[in-house]
């Protein structure tokens, strides 16, 4: 998508972790009517090399040709999911994280519901609000000897899913809008036209839970994404896919993921005189330990992910290792 930020990946892995001792492959809404939810806090480090990491350290570059200063941050982030289940334990209206976007590694504050037809099928729909201060890029990106300034990002979004116990498919749409837009600013107003990347984004995905072995699932997903940028050489086709192996035994719960996405964009980039392809891996560890010291509702978190996008144009090659330690607890 549009973001290329890495401080808002390191965000995504530490979310991750207070919600996973909730995720089951399959359960009711919940227990009882009423509240229910998590909270929880992480601590972790990340290591990201990246031009569009948003760090002081990395807001000059000496030319195009490199893919940014290595920067290692620590990471302090708080977390929640409260939901409230209706009488018939059929209805549920949430606020926060999903549990099964964040063991997709999406970050995303949402306000929404879902509805429950039967043990088999169920319908949800959501709202992904802006969350002030959270998304920032460079509002020239392609500044040469100069400091870059910040800008902030505003976006928006809906997802609506559909499932069929085991499959699960789900559409949703973005809008993004850079607040201050200046990438090119040194080119002619028709190159900076083709670099606008305010955008829409749509995707469209598929997913479907499956027995492995005993206590051992898999789960498969894939989607088509579409970004429609102001600037021709933003927009780009996406295609994704990826492969996840989970278990849960006793008081552990273990996921480990390989992600993998191709992404092809419209047309040349007029700073490179190309058209920019990405090509992106991702492989994520998380493991939980329920009620680590007794403690009813507690959860201890650990997660490690690597991610890296090697694209044809050195500028937007990136990288990013990150680990955290969390502790969760969850109330009925």
């Amino acid at each position: 998508m549009i973001l290329k930020n890495h401080r808002i990946l390191s965000l995504t892995l530490l979310l991750t972790c207070g919600l996973i001792g909730s995720v089951a492959v399959a359960k009711p809404l919940a227990k009882s009517a009423g509240f229910s939810g998590t909270v929880g806090i992480n601590m972790g480090v990340s290591d990201t090399q990246s031009q569009f990491h948003i760090d002081d350290d990395n807001e000059q570059t000496q030319d195009l040709s490199n893919d940014g200063k290595a920067v290692s941050t620590e990471i302090f982030f708080p977390f929640f999911r409260l939901d409230y289940t209706t009488s018939d334990l059929q209805t549920q209206y949430f606020i926060g994280q999903s549990p099964d976007k964040i063991l997709n590694s999406a970050i995303q504050y949402e306000i929404g519901v879902k509805h429950q037809f039967d043990e088999r099928q169920s319908m949800t729909f959501a709202y992904i609000p802006d969350v002030p201060f959270l998304k920032e890029t460079w509002s020239d990106p392609f500044l040469i000897n100069a400091p870059r300034e910040k800008s902030d990002i505003d976006s928006s979004a809906v997802r609506l899913a559909y499932k069929f116990s085991p499959v699960q498919i789900e559409y949703s749409y973005a809008s993004y809008s850079i607040e201050n837009e200046q990438s090119g600013s040194q080119m002619s107003a028709e190159d900076q036209a083709s670099l606008n990347r305010d955008s829409d984004y749509q995707r469209l995905s598929l997913e479907s839970l499956f027995p492995l072995w005993q206590g051992i699932y898999g789960k498969a997903n894939v989607f088509y994404g579409a970004q429609d940028a102001k600037g021709e050489s933003q927009s780009f086709d996406e295609f994704h896919y990826s492969l996840s192996i989970m278990t849960k035994y006793e008081r552990h719960f273990v996921s480990v993921q390989a992600a993998f996405s191709d992404r092809e964009y419209n047309a040349k980039n007029p700073i490179f005189g190309e058209v920019q392809k990405d090509d992106v891996t991702r492989y994520s560890f998380i493991y939980s330990y329920s009620e680590p010291f007794d403690i009813e509702g507690t959860n201890l978190n650990i997660i490690y992910q690597n991610k890296k996008n090697d694209a044809n144009i050195a500028f937007y090659d990136s990288s990013t290792k990150l680990f955290s330690v969390g502790m969760s607890y969850s109330f009925n």
